[in-house]
């Protein structure tokens, strides 16, 4: 490589370490909200009071409709059905209830989903939701 190759290598990967703000020192930090690459609190400071800070746009993966599940088993409820719940009134009204509402939360963050799932069987309140959601989506759409 010849030597002016070498100064721009070294222009190069200068401009990539440098501050977004001022252009003088190297980056050590990153705005929270938009990513810009600072050195300073000066620099945020400025950066901040500017009007260019936005955060960027979020990445959304989407999944294909026909890998829904990576996991499915005979009992895995296909997503029409399971809308089904969302319109269905007295599925909304057992939702209401705060009680069902903390079993559910619980059972969410569970480390032995199938025990505690057990456990909530024996709630009536549990039960009866648990129920009506099964009618809900298994019954045969006409």
């Amino acid at each position: 490589m010849t030597l002016d190759g070498e100064r721009d290598l070294d222009v190069n990967i200068s401009r990539i370490s440098e501050c977004e703000v001022c252009k003088v020192n190297n980056w050590i930090y990153k705005c929270p909200a938009c990513l810009i690459k600072f050195c300073s609190v000066p620099c945020y400071k400025t950066h901040k009071a500017g009007d260019s800070c936005v955060n960027p746009e979020p990445v959304v993966e989407i999944k294909s409709e026909a890998n829904v599940y990576e996991y499915e088993t005979e009992d895995t409820v296909n997503p029409e059905k399971l809308k089904l719940l969302d319109s269905d009134n007295d599925v909304r009204q057992d939702l209401e209830n705060p009680h069902l509402r903390q079993f559910l939360a619980r059972l969410n963050s569970s480390k032995n989903p199938s025990k505690d799932i057990e456990d909530a069987m024996k709630e009536p309140i549990f039960s009866e939701f648990s129920r009506r959601c099964l009618a809900v989506v298994s019954e045969e759409q006409n």
